[in-house]
């Protein structure tokens, strides 16, 4: 159970939001020139020196991760056929429910999430309406939330695994 990919995978979303949010400082500041006339219409953005290279080595790791998240899915799927996890599901894959044992900790842990974005979005709303924070900040502040969910969901059901093994 400790090697389980739908154990692994709330890290594996943790790693895309971290690139996502890298990424996002890259584009954060582009030059945006807008042509509307008779006879053109187009748009053009331009990205600074250093933020452009940021931006391309974050899109350059986050397909690499992609690849290897890509290979492990299939590799889980080919070796427990009884457990495939989908990559385009809508249930999420840690729902880890084979027992009553798992649906207890899975509801524990969806729980835990559940209060936190109760809690934390309203509050970054909040913020994003009283404080003039640029856009980057709000996307930050999404991100941020993302990983959090992930991140409770992953140190609770971790947390009874290990009680399970001592």
């Amino acid at each position: 159970m400790k090697n389980d990919f739908r154990l692994q995978y709330p890290l594996w979303q943790m790693g895309f939001i971290i690139l996502l949010g890298a990424f996002a400082y890259g584009l954060s500041s582009p030059m945006t020139e807008v042509v509307n006339t008779e006879t053109e219409n187009s748009i053009m953005i331009s990205i600074g020196g250093t933020q452009s290279l940021f931006a391309m080595i974050a899109l350059l790791l986050y397909f690499i991760l992609l690849a290897v998240f890509a290979y492990q899915l299939r590799k889980h799927n080919k070796n427990n056929p009884h457990q495939k996890v989908s990559a385009f599901s809508i249930r999420p894959p840690e729902y880890l429910e084979q027992d009553e044992g798992m649906t207890y900790i899975t509801r524990k842990a969806a729980q835990k999430v559940y209060t936190f974005i109760t809690w934390s979005l309203p509050l970054l709303a909040a913020f994003a309406i009283i404080l003039p924070l640029p856009k980057l900040f709000i996307i930050w502040g999404i991100l941020l939330v993302a990983l959090g969910q992930y991140w409770i969901y992953y140190r609770e059901v971790r947390s009874h695994l290990k009680e399970e093994t001592e």
